[in-house]
């Protein structure tokens, strides 16, 4: 008798216990019990059958989880969660369908959860962020904002580097595109703005890109597109002022703040100088000109004696060829008294002109490609203007440095 009442009671108790054992424990997806739910309230035993079906998924026992998903009422949005749950963990696209879910029952916090989970994994970032925030939102003490944040992280540099991309491959239009989803995405991201102000540059729109230079912050970057943007307005003065606060190791600083001065000394500069750097191919009065003007301590150094040219005196120029006549840059007939101001510039009297610019000035001798050597210089095959002020400019500024004022 003693022996009988042991073994009941030794069942009750089992009993007992499996009525009060702890909940099955979901440790990677999200709890499909978790509220806020939707769809009928479920009994006890179907609530624990739900949670007991996932944590045997996510053990790798899919078997026993399909079976016991069986034991949930069909067609209820916890079942069909949970069913998506398993077929997630074995690796299976759900996105399309959790979105399906989440259209059906937008109060439903875990569908969105696994929303979020599964379009991040088929690369739908956009889809992802959405879905986190909205979970996030619905479960706030679920640890979901973490997730919302490195999804937006992730986001916002795909969508910069996309911007990016468009507006080197020259759609200035489709960067714009993305610098305006990256701000509503990430609304405190500088990057946005930079993107946006080189975009609305690249499309000529100076006022809209003007509207967005309160908003740059004083990094490299700012600095510079401050700088482009006064310069696309024509204010040389004020973009020579941006440039100058580079810090002195960002990249192409001396090209920018060369750049600007240059411009902004052209400002002044008198008609005939423009019309030269224009000028295809160059005349001899013309390079003259440019050299005097972007070479101006040349003018120290013109000591030597040399006739007055009687083809320059009525001439514009004619300063500026006695200066480089003098300094024995540009030579003339000194017989003759005639510069010859009028005849083509060529390729080989160019080559001499600025060697003889080099050694005058002190500076390296230009190497020419092909020379077999590196570091040389590509002597054009007509002399124009504008490439032959620049060719002036790294034969006489110090190694081409053009933050090194002459």
């Amino acid at each position: 008798m003693a022996k009988a009442w042991n073994s009941l009671t030794l069942s009750l108790l089992v009993v007992a216990a499996c009525r009060t054992a702890a909940p099955a424990r979901i440790t990677r997806l999200p709890d499909p019990t978790r509220p806020p739910l939707a769809g009928t309230p479920l009994t006890p035993d179907q609530w624990e059958a739900a949670r007991a079906t996932v944590a045997l998924a996510e053990g790798g026992d899919f078997g026993g989880a399909v079976t016991k998903a069986g034991s949930l009422p069909g067609g209820h949005p916890v079942s069909i969660l949970v069913d998506l749950e398993i077929r997630f963990l074995r690796g299976e696209a759900v996105a399309s369908r959790t979105l399906e879910l989440t259209k059906a029952n937008p109060g439903y916090g875990s569908a969105w959860a696994l929303r979020a989970l599964a379009a991040r994994d088929e690369g739908d970032l956009r889809g992802a962020l959405v879905a986190a925030r909205t979970v996030a939102g619905l479960q706030p003490d679920a640890g979901w904002n973490r997730l919302a944040a490195d999804l937006e992280f992730s986001l916002a540099g795909k969508l910069l580097g996309e911007g990016r991309e468009l507006l080197k491959n020259g759609d200035p239009q489709g960067a714009l595109a993305r610098a305006r989803e990256l701000s509503q995405v990430a609304p405190d991201n500088a990057d946005a703005r930079f993107l946006s102000v080189r975009a609305f540059l690249a499309l000529g729109d100076t006022r809209r890109a003007a509207e967005l230079v309160p908003a740059l912050l004083d990094s490299g970057e700012g600095l510079e597109l401050k700088g482009r943007v006064a310069e696309a307005l024509g204010q040389w003065d004020l973009a020579l002022e941006f440039f100058g606060r580079l810090p002195a190791d960002y990249p192409h600083r001396c090209e920018l703040v060369g750049e600007a001065r240059r411009a902004w000394r052209l400002g002044d500069a008198p008609p005939y100088l423009t019309k030269a750097l224009s000028e295809s191919p160059l005349r001899r009065k013309g390079l003259a000109a440019i050299i005097a003007w972007e070479v101006p301590s040349l003018a120290k150094m013109a000591s030597a004696v040399v006739p007055v040219f009687d083809d320059v005196v009525q001439l514009p120029e004619g300063r500026d060829v006695v200066t480089v006549a003098r300094a024995g840059v540009i030579l003339g007939d000194a017989i003759e008294r005639r510069f010859g101001p009028g005849r083509i510039v060529s390729p080989r009297e160019f080559a001499a002109t600025l060697e003889r610019l080099a050694k005058v000035l002190g500076e390296p001798a230009p190497v020419w490609c092909p020379s077999g050597e590196r570091d040389c210089r590509q002597l054009p095959e007509v002399v124009e203007g504008s490439s032959a002020a620049e060719l002036v400019l790294q034969v006489a500024g110090a190694g081409g440095d053009p933050c090194t004022q002459r």
